[in-house]
């Protein structure tokens, strides 16, 4: 007899025999098993034992049956686990899964510690009792819910371009209904430096199950200082014809030249725009009269002429005869020395009064423009 092979239950089909003491075809004789009523169904491998009988005569036969269930639970699929911040082993519903077989199956996950307090995945397994398993993911999601922002973010303004994150002072981290801590920071996109004008700026509140929410900042670049400036020293003019030289700045001065005592207000712009306004006094002095001095010269008077006086460069010292002359400061130093009658370059002196020293310490006044 071939075996019977089956998942989980098996039903019998008796087997035939025929007689041989009938004349033609024979007699069919019904086998009989030894399996008695209330084991069927069969659910479990066994040896069968057919007996047939016929006029008193029995013979018999065996047949195996064999029940192997080889297949895995069917799992159908699985929500996933939505929790308030944790979630406690108690509150979780095992889930079920069905088989091709009567039986308990059993489910078992790998979650190692409860409460569950950050999002996860559980597997499941599923065992039936023929030990064939299978396996399925849940997802737990423990935090959804993304910082709590509240109002807005207040304009931030500097002086001068803002060159990093760093330089940003960051707002206080929102509140989380997870509590936990709250990064800050702003968003990749941000373009650095942060130049002039307004530019509005996004801040990233990340909780740490990963929410987040978003808050924008308006951030003006907006130069309002003007330029510090330092004292300045009194400008002192020996006469009312002196070149006006170059001016740095802008002032206030209507034309020139400045022949009277007065204040200049100057003016500095920087490239903003930006102003601040600085005063410088100007004293203008008498012109001292050309210097003429009578020079002895063999017992004679004679006359030494100093032109042109002031001068702004050259200065020529002439007398009916030849001596030596030295122009000194009006402390009394040697700052040059020459010969009456001759043309003096004064171009090394500065602007001021000078004494020229004529034979006998006589002196005359000169002033270098």
């Amino acid at each position: 007899l071939p075996e019977v092979t089956s998942q989980c239950i098996a039903s019998l089909t008796a087997p035939t025999a025929k007689s041989s003491c009938t004349i033609g075809e024979g007699t069919t004789v019904t086998a009989m098993h030894n399996i008695p009523n209330d084991v069927f169904p069969i659910t479990e491998s066994t040896l069968i034992t057919w007996t047939y009988t016929d006029n008193g005569k029995s013979i018999v036969q065996t047949q195996g049956v064999t029940i192997a269930d080889t297949e895995a639970p069917t799992v159908t699929a699985l929500d996933a686990i939505n929790a308030a911040c944790s979630l406690a082993e108690d509150v979780v519903t095992f889930p079920k899964a069905n088989d091709n077989c009567d039986g308990e199956i059993t489910a078992t996950h790998d979650v190692a510690n409860f409460p569950i307090t950050s999002n996860t995945t559980i597997t499941w397994t599923y065992t039936d009792n023929a030990d064939n398993t299978a396996t399925q993911m849940q997802d737990v999601i423990v935090d959804n819910t993304p910082p709590t922002v509240t109002g807005n973010l207040a304009p931030v303004t500097a002086q001068c371009p803002i060159s990093a994150e760093t330089d940003l002072t960051k707002p206080a981290a929102p509140t989380d209904n997870c509590g936990g801590t709250v990064k800050v920071a702003v968003k990749d996109d941000t373009n650095f430096p942060i130049q002039a004008g307004t530019t509005t700026i996004t801040w990233v509140y990340t909780d740490e199950a990963g929410n987040m929410s978003e808050q924008t900042q308006d951030v003006t670049i907006q130069d309002t200082m003007p330029p510090t400036v330092t004292a300045l020293n009194i400008i002192t003019a020996a006469c009312s014809n002196c070149d006006d030289g170059q001016i740095m700045g802008t002032h206030n001065v209507p034309s020139f030249p400045i022949t009277s005592n007065t204040t200049i207000t100057w003016t500095y712009t920087d490239k903003a725009g930006n102003t601040a306004t600085q005063t410088q006094a100007v004293t203008i002095t008498a012109c001292p009269p050309e210097e003429r001095e009578p020079l002895s010269a063999a017992g004679d008077a004679v006359e030494v002429v100093v032109f042109p006086n002031p001068s702004g460069r050259y200065v020529e010292v002439r007398s009916p005869v030849e001596s030596t002359i030295r122009i000194l400061s009006v402390g009394g130093e040697l700052v040059l020395e020459s010969t009456t009658n001759t043309r003096v370059d004064a171009a090394s002196l500065h602007s001021g009064l000078y004494l020229i020293q004529l034979p006998a310490g006589r002196l005359l006044k000169f002033v270098k423009r």
